[in-house]
């Protein structure tokens, strides 16, 4: 692996943990609810780049972000695709 690919590779293993400490912090929120979850989606997909996120999960730009903006029912199936796209993981663990 070259240089360039190694710093490439750091930056995005970054970038990734950056936006999942963000969404979890969100989710960590008093009075956190589905549609509040979406957008932060939509966020951070939008900071990753849309057209990428949305060419992961099968579908254009315009209609995952009609998915995320907070207005319509968020599918599971939307999330873990994002997610995925995102280079970031769901961990459930028993709260306090």
């Amino acid at each position: 692996m070259t240089h360039y690919e190694q710093a490439k590779a750091h930056l995005a293993n970054r970038r990734a943990a950056e936006m999942a400490e963000y969404l979890d912090g969100r989710l960590h929120m008093a009075h956190y609810d589905e549609s509040t979850f979406a957008r932060s989606l939509l966020l951070v997909a939008e900071l990753h780049g849309m057209s990428h996120v949305a060419q992961q999960c099968g579908l254009s730009s315009e209609s995952m972000q009609r998915q995320l903006n907070g207005t319509r029912p968020l599918y599971f199936d939307s999330v873990l695709g994002v997610m995925r796209a995102l280079g970031i993981q769901l961990r459930v663990e028993a709260s306090a």
